[in-house]
């Protein structure tokens, strides 16, 4: 279909548009297995925001990730993908030097890969490529519309009052702030 034509909301265009974000804003692919077969989009949903809340937790060092403004913690996106069958999350994160500074210099793949498996209670698997390329996106994204396979934001799972804000200067600080002694 020409593009010139084409509706702003026809699939293939959305699709182009969630292609083009991924291939943009994300610097690694991850792929979520929770390897069992009677997991529902809810129960993978919740998966996914617990996995994405303990990620922030270890790169943040800090247990209150919430209290921490979106554009410091976890960006990203997932989608779902053969939920009747073998569900499994295709995903897409920023972890750029920029976004997380030194803490890319702990075993954070690693790290990452344990938090899944706690996640998922032993049985699950997680794939971390670094760089993908456009056809990653494309395959990622081949169910993206249907009726029952919504994407997935790690942003949506924060607090309101905590997506407008711009990145806080002490985030990619190593060491978390700490609180002043209380006197009495």
């Amino acid at each position: 279909m020409d593009a010139a034509v084409a509706s702003p909301m026809s699939k293939v265009v959305r699709r182009d548009g969630i292609v083009r974000w991924i291939m943009s804003d994300y610097t690694h692919a991850l792929d979520l297995a929770p390897n069992r077969h009677d997991i529902s989009f809810h129960r993978l949903t919740c998966m996914f925001r617990r996995f994405c809340l303990e990620t922030d937790r270890y790169m943040l060092g800090t247990k209150h990730v919430h209290l921490r403004n979106s554009h410091d913690r976890l960006h990203m996106i997932a989608m779902p993908e053969k939920l009747d069958t073998n569900p499994h999350l295709h995903g897409f994160a920023d972890f750029s030097e920029l976004k997380w500074g030194d803490r890319l210099k702990l075993p954070w793949e690693h790290k990452l890969e344990r938090i899944w498996y706690e996640v998922t209670e032993g049985s699950g698997t997680l794939r971390i490529a670094a760089q993908p390329d456009c056809g990653a996106a494309l395959y990622a994204t081949k169910e993206a519309f249907r009726a029952d396979h919504e994407y997935l934001l790690s942003w949506d799972f924060h607090p309101a009052d905590k997506l407008g804000k711009r990145a806080s200067p002490i985030c990619l600080q190593r060491t978390p702030a700490r609180r002043k002694p209380r006197t009495h």
